[in-house]
């Protein structure tokens, strides 16, 4: 896995918020958009999901090539300072532990699309997702629909 490294602006400042943003779903930046703020440092995670099944058995390398592109796009779109962007595990709740080694979340944001939008692989790995906190940092759930 890759991970993108976006410098700070000129003149940044502390931000009020350190937020984890996990998203499995493309262009969710506006909607995510609601739930950052200007002064925020952003870390953005998509995990691997948009596949096949088969593919995800594979741990099928495009995927976490098009997820990396798609982490890049979702930072870019939000505000906020975007500190990295990276493709993420396909297990959500992996992908939260893995990006929490790395960065200190105050909040977690996590993006999904309803049960009836999201594939087989999605609601898989979204299945065992923790609801309410990972190691003491709170958990938001937004649900996407992507119509």
């Amino acid at each position: 896995m890759n991970e993108t490294a976006i410098p700070a602006p000129e003149g940044a400042r502390d931000s009020s918020r350190r937020i984890l943003v996990l998203s499995t779903v493309e262009n969710a930046g506006d909607k995510l958009g609601q739930h950052t703020g200007p002064d925020d440092t952003i870390k953005v995670v998509v995990p691997a999901v948009r596949q096949g099944f088969l593919d995800w058995l594979a741990n099928d390398q495009e995927a976490f090539a098009h997820a990396e592109e798609v982490a890049a796009e979702t930072a870019a779109a939000l505000p906020g300072h975007a500190v990295s962007s990276s493709a993420g595990e396909a297990d959500v709740a992996l992908a939260i532990r893995d990006a929490l080694a790395t960065f200190a979340a105050d909040e977690i944001i996590v993006a999904v699309r309803s049960d009836d939008d999201a594939g087989i692989v999605e609601q898989m790995a979204t299945k065992d997702a923790p609801h309410r906190s990972v190691e003491g940092v709170p958990i938001r759930f937004i649900i996407v629909n992507e119509s």
